[in-house]
């Protein structure tokens, strides 16, 4: 499904909307050096070992090739989808200037800016639409921890603002992106197929660690 085709455009300069952009980035940049900034500097690090390891914690079971071999290739495969892919058409036909180019400043990766986050558009967030699609699979996966996965999967997204290399309104088109993604990944029966193995595998660690807290 083509991004470009349902999202609407992005705020242009002038616009209040991209004057609460700017106010946002603003506010972001003002958290460098706090823990919420070092944060925003570990989220923005999508190898499959890091996502597992930010999202093991409100997942409340470790995510790993041992222990949910399942669930643990479907984070890589799920950045392809909704990271790359569902993202693709909007970011090549926007083209959409960075925060952190526009304002001259870092963001909390400078070694990627020049390779990469410079030649990629900036609406919307691929980051973003991959950490809401994420969300939403495991908080389906697990319901009884799904409102400390949601928590995550928002704060994931709200970290490329403060990192300074994502517009806010890039963050929001990314979290509508990533429920588009859901909503289609979810009529592909091996979809389907991986979801019900990924939720087994989390069940079966769950009630071990519940057994081990009784």
């Amino acid at each position: 499904m083509s991004s470009k085709e349902y999202l609407p455009i992005y705020p242009k300069e002038g616009s209040p909307e991209f004057e609460a952009d700017k106010i946002s980035y603003l506010h972001g940049y003002n958290l460098k050096g706090t823990e919420r900034w070092k944060q925003a500097t570990i989220d923005a690090d999508l190898h499959t070992s890091n996502v597992a390891k930010i999202f093991s914690v409100p997942l409340g079971v470790t995510i790993s090739p041992q222990t949910t071999p399942t669930l643990y290739k479907m984070l890589g495969d799920l950045l392809v989808d909704s990271a790359d892919n569902a993202t693709k058409t909007a970011k090549e036909a926007y083209k959409r200037e960075r925060p952190f180019v526009y304002f001259g400043n870092h963001t909390c990766q400078p070694e990627d800016e020049e390779d990469r986050l410079r030649q990629n558009g900036s609406f919307p967030s691929g980051h973003t639409s991959y950490g809401w699609t994420l969300a939403l699979v495991l908080a389906q996966i697990a319901p009884s921890n799904a409102e400390a996965i949601i928590k995550r999967g928002y704060e994931f997204g709200q970290s490329r603002m403060i990192c300074g290399a994502h517009w806010q309104s890039d963050v929001d088109a990314g979290r509508l992106v990533g429920a588009v993604e859901y909503s289609r990944l979810l009529t592909i029966p091996k979809f389907q197929e991986d979801l019900q193995k990924a939720t087994e595998e989390v069940q079966n660690q769950l009630n071990l660690v519940n057994k081990k807290i009784k």
